[in-house]
């Protein structure tokens, strides 16, 4: 479960990290199952970040 508390610079810059960074441990399905965890924690960024544009109030627990 991720829980985000992130204010919108940090998400961004996270978010940037995530889609920079490419995996490459030497182990074809290690890099296969980071791939995917980061493809996942991008698309809840992507979400946090809407979520928050178009909300005032404080952002509830996001599971994933």
């Amino acid at each position: 479960m991720i829980v985000f508390d992130l204010n919108t610079n940090d998400t961004e810059a996270l978010l940037r990290h995530v889609e920079a960074f490419k995996p490459n441990t030497g182990d074809a399905r290690e890099d296969a199952r980071l791939r995917e965890a980061l493809l996942e924690l991008k698309e809840a960024l992507v979400s946090h970040l809407e979520d928050a544009s178009t909300s005032a109030t404080p952002i509830p627990e996001r599971r994933i």
